[in-house]
């Protein structure tokens, strides 16, 4: 039976979370990493949230009525980042995933974001290649860190509502582009959200693998790094490899590495200028 891509219908989030988690659990387990989703529970709750937003394009691949996979990309601002992308484990292979990714970059296009970007696991050869086919380059290895307990800066504080122009402003003094709609949107949904602030925003970050961030100084986000892992133990965010000095203070922060993940983007790409974490969409 053909493939049939559409938009997923809310009672079919339970299935595209198992789907999802099992096809992660899969490719970490046989390469002796951890999964990023703990339990098919959670992988439908990232997918029932992303279902739920206007500005978040869903698209699911069906054999007739029943679901064999599904991507988003997020248009919150400048950059259309996709993620994440799953086909059920007894269907890969087939060309699903291709049909999801073809979709959802045509999508974006068509709304104006000829810029799109993802963050993939570096372990994972399928996704390396189909993403590169896409036309996606590597433009960044990632650590993904455990963040370890550390001291508190005096500036250092939970963000508020009244902060997303401050934090916005130095997102694009770094990254070159806007994040202001999916800064406004994760603190709306109680995402971990902490500034740097001494009489102005120095720096932000929002904890978590889906949580990016900024700061003027690798001091200042050393500070946010280990304020998150105080405030929010167990979290895990994103530390760009190639800012060696960075990466080397991490390490001797205590900060432990879990595994290395690769920024890919197509299309327009501005390399940030400054000190950043990414989030696992970019």
């Amino acid at each position: 039976m053909p493939i049939d891509l559409r938009r997923p219908n809310p009672e079919d989030v339970p299935e595209l979370g198992r789907i999802c988690y099992e096809a992660f659990r899969d490719i970490a387990e046989s390469h002796g990493f951890p999964t990023d989703f703990e339990s098919p529970e959670f992988a439908a709750g990232i997918a029932g949230l992303l279902l739920s937003q206007e500005r978040v394009y869903a698209t699911a691949a069906y054999d007739g009525d029943r679901p064999r996979g599904s991507s988003f990309v997020s248009m919150w601002g400048d950059v259309g980042a996709i993620g994440p992308v799953s086909v059920d484990v007894r269907a890969q292979g087939e060309g699903i995933g291709k049909q999801l990714m073809q979709d959802v970059i045509a999508h974006a296009r068509g709304q104006g974001h000829e810029g799109m970007r993802l963050v993939q696991d570096a372990f994972n050869m399928r996704s390396l290649a189909l993403y590169a086919s896409l036309g996606f380059d590597t433009k960044e290895p990632l650590a993904l860190m455990a963040l370890a307990t550390g001291s508190l800066d005096p500036a250092f504080r939970p963000a508020t509502t009244g902060d997303v122009d401050g934090m916005d402003e130095l997102c694009k003094s770094v990254y070159g582009v806007s994040r202001k709609g999916e800064i406004a949107l994760f603190l709306q949904l109680g995402f971990p959200a902490f500034v740097l602030d001494s009489g102005r925003i120095r720096g932000y970050l929002f904890g978590g693998i889906m949580g990016h961030g900024v700061a003027e100084t690798e001091d200042g986000m050393l500070a946010l790094l280990a304020g998150v892992g105080a405030s929010a133990p167990g979290t895990q965010n994103l530390v760009p490899i190639r800012n060696g000095s960075l990466y080397r203070r991490a390490l001797a922060a205590n900060h432990r590495n879990v595994k290395v993940m690769n920024l890919m983007a197509l299309g327009a790409y501005e390399e940030p200028q400054g000190v950043y974490a990414p989030s696992v969409m970019f």
